[in-house]
């Protein structure tokens, strides 16, 4: 969503491997789901390295992350403070705790190694903003 505000291009978000199909397009925003997938998801835009939207980059890279501490602090901020159901609450930290792996893998600078699966060789997010850091 950050992208498709800050952006005049298209952006497409496909979770899940593979997608055979249109999926939604609203405006310059393209979602594609495919279901049962495990927790696999892909963004993608054309990066422009002019130095004007080099700080739009940035900001599209870490709302990802950022997206992700959010819902980690905020499922632990129900924990805290709402006395779910046992269900609940397990279901809960178990959304807070992925949310916190998920945060803590996209945000430290590195290229996925092998053993992620279909991110094999992709950058992670704090490795793109690195990058855009260093550019001239």
């Amino acid at each position: 969503m950050v992208a498709s505000r800050l952006l005049k291009v298209p952006v497409e978000i496909r979770l899940g491997k593979r997608f055979e199909g249109r999926g939604l397009t609203f405006g310059r925003l393209t979602l594609k789901i495919q279901p049962l997938s495990g927790w696999v998801g892909f963004f993608s835009y054309d990066v422009s390295s002019e130095k004007e939207s080099r700080i739009n980059n940035i900001f599209i890279f870490l709302a990802g992350p950022i997206s992700s501490l959010i819902l980690c602090s905020t499922c632990f901020v129900l924990i805290y403070y709402v006395n779910f159901p046992s269900i609940f609450d397990y279901l809960m930290k178990a959304v807070a705790n992925a949310a916190l792996a998920q945060f803590v893998i996209t945000i430290i600078p590195i290229k996925y190694p092998s053993f992620f699966g279909a991110y094999n060789g992709i950058s992670s997010d704090g490795y793109k903003v690195i990058k855009l850091f260093r550019q001239n």
